[in-house]
């Protein structure tokens, strides 16, 4: 293909905001959504090349989707825009302040109309990228954000992020207008805790806002999306455990995600000017599916994990007779303790009763756009794994797509270093630490097909 050839690019947006309450996501609880602070929204960007290559990316600010929620979201774009299933690439930016899709052992939720009409908005932002498609200009840029997404297994140790990198892709039309930023960074939207009831998409919902009030030129909106990359270990510098029996934090208020936010934010637009465009970029697609290996063994048996739930939920019991330990870190961290206990007693049991199946099946793709490559990566991937597939990638520009399609559904992919460590997302882990080397390998492969 000549690289006089222009590509062209759609963007589309659709607000996917619940219409009634709803049961919410995230943590261990049972609260339904009380109203809305933001919306959540599908953002769907459009790529077609001079040789007729095609592929859409759709990002939806949910916690995950599912695999009967992609399935049926493929069928209709492709019956609306010929695409073929594979050519459809999906990512959650895992909002802990949206609706809860799936059963987990924590959440059951409410039967309703949301899933079909979650479909039907995805369905209308994909329609209108693909309708919008013209020719464009599109060039990528590196920046880096401290102090913002925090390693939440290492608080103690200094908590710093093992992969600070923020990767920037800039959409301009034909004639160079800025119409489109998509920025890729890995942290939980899960800052507002499980006391808040409101619909919100955290703090990109704040990141978005900024970008696209600063960055917009004339009248003209800006299409704005943030994808989620390698976050299984990074929030925004507070205890998962903590965080799951629901701990007083006052500072996890909508005034501290707007400061996120604006981190996030701040670093994107200080890059985005030095961005060069292309007219002429071509694109690529790979797609497979992998065996990932599960979890062969567990550390305890159920037994051994009630006998551990007893003497935890005891130990909890003396702390709370004692009133000068009513609301002090002593009491929290115990009931943390009873929490984690308890999540090994279910897993213990569902091995019991179920067992493990040896393997599952991750679908992997790997888009390149020039010299830039974005990666589908299994669940929720540790951020010290996406720096191993960055750091075989080939290309200028490895964008990691966390929680896509339908595989946030498997939960978290630690590397295998963390499993004698334990705790809460080792603890609920369902693969096995091989599974690691397996998720490199398939990165790499499918890089290798796309062009890498």
């Amino acid at each position: 293909m000549s690289v006089h050839s222009p590509i062209l690019v759609g963007l589309g947006t659709e607000v996917i905001t619940p219409r009634e309450s709803i049961q919410m996501a995230g943590f261990a609880r049972s609260q339904v959504s009380t109203g809305v602070h933001d919306d959540l929204y599908a953002r769907s960007l459009y790529l077609e090349d001079g040789a007729g290559r095609r592929a859409l990316l759709i990002t939806v600010s949910l916690v995950y989707l599912t695999a009967d929620l992609v399935g049926s979201i493929r069928t209709e774009v492709g019956r609306q825009t010929g695409l073929e299933p594979e050519s459809v690439i999906f990512s959650s930016t895992h909002t802990h302040s949206g609706p809860a899709l799936a059963e987990d052992f924590y959440t059951t939720p409410t039967p309703g109309s949301y899933p079909s009409f979650l479909v039907s908005q995805a369905v209308a932002s994909a329609g209108a990228a693909f309708r919008a498609k013209a020719p464009a200009r599109i060039g990528f840029g590196r920046t880096a954000v401290f102090e913002m997404g925090r390693n939440r297994r290492t608080l103690l140790y200094g908590g710093l992020h093992p992969d600070p990198e923020v990767l920037v892709m800039k959409i301009e039309d034909a004639s160079g207008r800025l119409i489109g930023v998509a920025y890729n960074y890995g942290c939980h939207p899960s800052t507002l805790d499980w006391q808040n009831t409101l619909i919100s998409e955290d703090w990109p919902h704040y990141a978005n806002a900024e970008i696209a009030a600063q960055a917009a030129t004339g009248a003209h909106g800006l299409w704005t999306a943030y994808l989620q990359g390698a976050e299984g270990d990074i929030n925004c510098g507070y205890s998962s455990e903590l965080s799951a029996v629901g701990v007083n934090m006052p500072i996890r208020n909508y005034d501290f995600i707007r400061k996120k936010g604006g981190q996030l934010a701040g670093a994107v637009l200080e890059v985005l000017p030095a961005i060069r465009t292309e007219p002429g970029l071509d694109i690529s697609l790979a797609s497979g599916f992998f065996d990932y290996p599960l979890r062969k063994e567990y550390p305890v048996t159920e037994e051994e994990a009630l006998a551990e739930a007893a003497e935890a939920r005891n130990r909890l019991a003396e702390i709370e007779k004692r009133p000068a330990a009513a609301g002090t870190r002593i009491a929290d961290e115990a009931r943390a303790k009873v929490f984690i206990a308890g999540q090994r007693v279910a897993v213990a049991r569902r091995r019991r009763e179920k067992g493990w199946l040896p393997f599952l099946k991750v679908e992997h793709q790997a888009l390149r756009v020039g010299r830039a490559v974005f990666l589908t990566l299994a669940g929720e991937v540790f951020s010290e794994i996406g720096l191993r597939v960055k750091s075989e990638s080939t290309f200028d520009w490895t964008f990691l797509l966390g929680l896509a399609n339908s595989s946030g559904t498997s939960g978290y992919l630690p590397p295998k270093k963390e499993f004698p460590e334990g705790d809460y997302e080792v603890d609920g882990c369902i693969f096995d630490p091989s599974a690691e080397d397996v998720l490199v390998a398939a990165c790499c492969e499918m890089m290798g097909k796309a062009g890498g």
